[in-house]
């Protein structure tokens, strides 16, 4: 599982390899409600009996939140993962209409998850996107605007009875 970026390599916490983290987490967050989660004060005696290193408890209290943040995106992508691939049977569904989908369920996981940065970092990439979209259809109309004005320019220059030069230019500009 990665955060969204790399973490800094003088950060001993963020850069244990993954089952490391995870045990580290299992600890503060036990599966068996019997078993009491530990403190920062118990995961800092942890760290320095499995990995030979006391970490500061802000260290280990950023280092959860950060976890925690890299821990729902996952689930988020993974969860919009499995909606693609199943939707992905239905032969009606576009692609488009399937990254579309996957997206929306990503961007709910996010906003559920409580990570509004996020959350607006993706609503700025759909935002950019409809605006592409639009001025992609903007430019398309223009192309074919221009077509016709082409085509009617074409036609004035022609020698025609004011007639034919009429009907050619409505059917050109219907």
């Amino acid at each position: 599982m990665q955060a969204q970026k790399k973490p800094r390599a003088d950060s001993k916490l963020k850069n244990l390899p993954e089952e490391a983290q995870e045990a580290l987490w299992s600890l503060m967050h036990p599966t068996d409600r019997e078993i009491p989660a530990a403190t920062l004060e118990g995961a800092a005696v942890f760290c320095e009996m499995e990995f030979g290193f006391a970490p500061a408890l802000s260290s280990l209290s950023e280092w959860h939140s950060w976890f925690s943040l890299a821990r729902r995106m996952s689930a988020a992508a993974e969860r919009a993962a499995q909606v693609r691939l199943e939707l992905a049977k239905d032969s009606s569904i576009t692609p488009d209409d399937l990254e579309r989908i996957a997206q929306t369920v990503f961007t709910a996981e996010t906003l559920e998850g409580g990570d509004i940065k996020s959350y607006v970092a993706l609503a700025k990439l759909n935002l950019q996107r409809r605006s592409l979209e639009l001025d992609t259809r903007k430019l398309a109309i223009l192309e074919a605007k221009a077509a016709q004005a082409d085509q009617a320019k074409d036609i004035l220059t022609q020698k025609l009875s004011p007639e034919e030069q009429n009907r050619r230019l409505r059917e050109i500009l219907k």
